[in-house]
């Protein structure tokens, strides 16, 4: 099925991944520019995807290697300083260090990103550029800060975070660095060879501004995710039939046009605004019952039997195996 439903695109499904190219290409023009960027946008519009399936392949063939990184901030799990660079470590396995044996232990990410000549390299001998991506970014604000442990550890990263984007090197640093001066001379100072990209829902934006004494980068690079255009939803839904099967097309251009309109409420392709994830689930969901029918081809009556009934059934499936009394509980 060449539609994802609710699942979000990833490198392996990105030649499926269509209708975003020009946020696509933006987004990497302003992580190339920044040492950290923001993506931020209301949830349904497809910011996991375009970060796994649109920028990640662009900036790979550029130099860069991603790290996905998602703090645990439960009690007793390793500090975020400590996942951070595990995180690294498991991304870069394929890479060679060039001063192997240089990182030290419990040192800040500043640190371990800043020692002298070490670099990662591909087996061509390229540089490999680490590019942090925490998505879900709004875990922060809402998971971390359910205990007193997750707040403390929510406060490390942010101290580790702030220093890492700031291009700042740590206070505990300056203070050995006063006592031992020679330390200097492992460190290039002047370092800036990785990128940050921080992606949250829009409606975090507010506590995320509360950050911005440590980070003032926060408020400099940033990219706001808007639904798609008709156009681009029109793009989304072709693409990946024609792609499928480019001698038997999985749905026409009128039948896509009328599943962007059915997605849009009824409007025009020049007025719509298509939220990405219902209109893939619609277009799954059209193809799953193609499938069931054993038809060629996504058509038009297909469509308008299914008006009615489309998330109905969907949500039905989902929920087949909750007990009546646990969806009385979440207000089904």
């Amino acid at each position: 099925n060449p539609w994802l439903g609710l699942a979000s695109f990833t490198e392996e499904s990105r030649q499926y991944f269509f209708g975003r190219e020009g946020e696509v290409a933006e987004l990497a023009r302003r992580v190339q520019r920044k040492l950290l960027t923001v993506l931020f946008g209301k949830s349904g519009l497809g910011k996991t995807s375009i970060l796994r399936a649109g920028l990640v392949p662009r900036l790979r063939s550029q130099g860069y290697f991603p790290v996905y990184l998602r703090i645990d901030y439960g009690h007793g799990s390793p500090e975020p300083a400590e996942q951070i660079k595990h995180a690294i470590r498991e991304a870069a396995a394929l890479g060679v260090w060039t001063q192997v044996g240089v990182a030290a232990a419990g040192e800040s990410i500043w640190e371990f990103l800043h020692h002298r000549d070490d670099v990662l390299e591909d087996a061509s001998g390229q540089t490999l550029t680490p590019l942090l991506i925490f998505d879900q970014f709004e875990e922060l604000f809402t998971l971390a800060q359910s205990d007193e442990a997750g707040r403390a550890r929510a406060a490390h990263f942010i101290e580790e975070l702030a220093d890492l984007v700031e291009n700042r090197p740590p206070k505990a640093f300056e203070a050995r660095l006063e006592a031992d001066e020679s330390m200097a001379e492992r460190f290039d100072f002047t370092r800036s060879d990785y990128r940050v990209v921080i992606a949250l829902r829009e409606d975090y934006l507010a506590p995320l501004e509360g950050l911005k004494r440590l980070m003032p980068s926060l408020s400099q690079n940033r990219l706001r995710l808007a639904p798609m255009t008709g156009i681009q939803a029109l793009e989304a839904v072709l693409q990946p039939g024609n792609r499928r099967r480019p001698d038997n097309p999985l749905v026409s251009e009128e039948v896509a046009e009328a599943i962007v309109r059915f997605v849009a409420g009824g409007s025009e392709l020049a007025n719509a605004e298509v939220e990405p994830s219902l209109l893939s689930l619609i277009c799954r969901e059209l193809n799953e019952q193609r499938l069931a029918q054993q038809r060629s081809e996504i058509s038009q009556d297909l469509l308008a039997g299914s008006h009615d009934t489309i998330l109905s059934n969907f949500y039905e499936r989902s929920l087949a195996d909750q007990s009546r009394p646990a969806l009385t509980r979440q207000g089904f």
